[in-house]
């Protein structure tokens, strides 16, 4: 099997938005399951890549150091993940984002996971003032 080559990824840039109802559902069930009650927001993690590859029938694994994102979703420049705990910034702020064909061999991107402290502290009082989800993606 001939493998893809990896998408070239650009930037990365994380927003804060208001969760949509699937969000709010994750959220609750997060909150009820966990130590923590977690604010109503979701944060986007945005990579943007300088072309979007080719469909193909084998994907990446998306990775931050050596976490597995479970998750990602296509916008029109890239690909998204969504993270609802801030603690998670904290655990791999500074981490490399990385892709992966099989788990086991990895590309680097040259780009690492910064965020802000003052994102995570406004959307704090301002979850209600946040962007949509639709409004960040397009």
């Amino acid at each position: 099997m001939q493998q893809s080559t990896p998408p070239q990824v650009v930037a990365i840039e994380v927003v804060a938005a208001q969760p949509t109802d699937a969000d709010s559902a994750a959220l609750a069930h997060l909150s009820s399951s966990g130590s923590k009650s977690l604010l109503p927001v979701t944060y986007l993690v945005k990579l943007r890549f300088e072309s979007i590859p080719e469909p193909t029938s084998h994907g990446w694994a998306l990775y931050v150091n050596d976490f597995r994102i479970p998750k990602y979703w296509q916008y029109k420049e890239g690909i998204y993940f969504k993270v609802f705990d801030p603690q998670f910034f904290q655990n791999y702020q500074g981490q490399p984002i990385r892709l992966s064909p099989n788990g086991t061999d990895f590309i680097d991107t040259g780009l690492r996971l910064t965020v802000p402290d003052s994102l995570v502290q406004s959307s704090v009082t301002t979850s209600t003032s946040l962007p949509n989800q639709d409004d960040v993606l397009n």
